[in-house]
């Protein structure tokens, strides 16, 4: 019996985890719809994206660091003072282990650029390398 117990909790602990690669690409579903408006109000070519959020290469032009401040204001994690409201960037971290998307939130959240552009393509950079760090693939 506690052999069936322990075989059972385990099979719940291993289909409860995620890959960096599920993360990602959950990511790219939310942030898809933002494409057209993001590209238009920052002038990226949001063909970047997909590349930006699947091998962590972020363009390090304004143009494509300011489209990210576009989809965190449209995805409610910026406020209209561009501050981030951390509650709601907490929960998007996408890391099913509670402790560790709280790590990543501390270690990202705080990162400062030049603007808020910068410091928010330069958050995406930190969460991006802290979660496959973290979960890897």
């Amino acid at each position: 019996m506690i052999s069936c117990i322990f075989i059972l909790s385990t099979l719940v602990l291993f289909s409860n985890q995620q890959t960096a690669n599920d993360i990602i690409e959950g990511y790219l579903k939310i942030v898809e719809p933002l494409k057209p408006g993001c590209a238009k109000e920052s002038g990226a070519n949001p063909d970047f994206v997909d590349k930006a959020l699947r091998e962590g290469k972020f363009p390090d032009d304004k143009e494509s660091q300011c489209f990210w401040k576009c989809a965190f204001k449209n995805l409610n994690f910026l406020n209209d003072k561009d501050e981030i409201i951390e509650e709601n960037l907490r929960k998007f971290i996408g890391v099913p282990d509670k402790k560790v998307a709280d790590e990543i939130f501390e270690k990202c959240a705080h990162v400062k650029g030049a603007d808020v552009c910068e410091t928010i393509n330069s958050m995406g950079k930190c969460v991006y390398s802290s979660i496959m760090a973290a979960v890897g693939n």
